[in-house]
């Protein structure tokens, strides 16, 4: 898995953002994308607004190459992909924060110190092998999960200081980090006849934290979940 984070200027006024969407290839059901909300942890603090998903692609049949960031079995992410490659399948979370322009730090001009915000999500895949006629067969199936994996930061989206230079730059909006998953490949042996795939994709336990920052303090939000692609 490879993604470069570039450090580029807090105050740069470069907003890409990607059209919401979300792909799931396999037996299992597409999921529209998903949102949920956090209160602030104190009163007059800051709430927070999570969307899961964007784009989840999975080739199927399963055959990832986990050498390649080119092509429908690419496993590999590159700095210049806005969304997570196809290959190995992947999710996105963009989090917006609400009640920031009331913050004491903002109203002192602040900008938001330099740790920057993170997030952990655990995460199961299911596994196994789709017959001739499409059926999923379940006595192949098998579990892989992963505990409080950190998510990628995207680019510089996840700098306090870009965020909250987007607050002042566009008073009519909130903002908040991104961040992206992109797995790494998973061996799925099938029988002769049958198909290699990736049923479907879980994730619990979101929690989005920033510390020590003079806008948005030492805070966490947690989303129990569940989130499914």
């Amino acid at each position: 898995m490879i993604m470069r984070r570039r450090n580029v200027p807090a105050r740069v006024l470069l907003a890409l953002l990607a059209a919401t969407g979300l792909v799931l290839g396999g037996t299992a059901p597409a999921h529209a994308t998903q949102r949920d909300s956090a209160p602030a942890a104190t009163p007059g603090g800051i709430d927070e607004t999570i969307v899961f998903g964007r784009k989840l692609i999975v080739p199927q049949p399963y055959t990832p190459d986990p050498t390649t960031g080119i092509g429908p079995n690419a496993c590999l992410l590159k700095y210049h992909e806005y969304d997570p490659t196809p290959g190995c399948g992947g999710f996105t979370l963009d989090v917006t924060l609400h009640n920031v322009r009331s913050q004491p730090g903002y109203l002192a001009g602040k900008y938001g110190g330099h740790n920057w915000f993170k997030a952990t999500a655990d995460t199961a895949r299911t596994f196994g092998c789709r017959t001739a006629d499409g059926t999923f067969d379940w006595s192949t199936a098998f579990v892989v999960r992963t505990e409080r994996t950190p998510l990628l930061s995207w680019y510089y989206y996840a700098d306090p200081g870009w965020i909250t230079n987007m607050f002042r730059g566009n008073p009519e909006r909130d903002f908040g980090p991104q961040f992206s998953m992109n797995f790494p490949a998973v061996k799925v042996d099938c029988a002769p006849g049958t198909t290699p795939v990736q049923y479907g994709l879980k994730v619990t336990d979101i929690d989005v934290s920033i510390e020590g920052s003079d806008v948005y303090g030492t805070t966490s939000w947690h989303h129990d979940g569940p989130f499914y692609g």
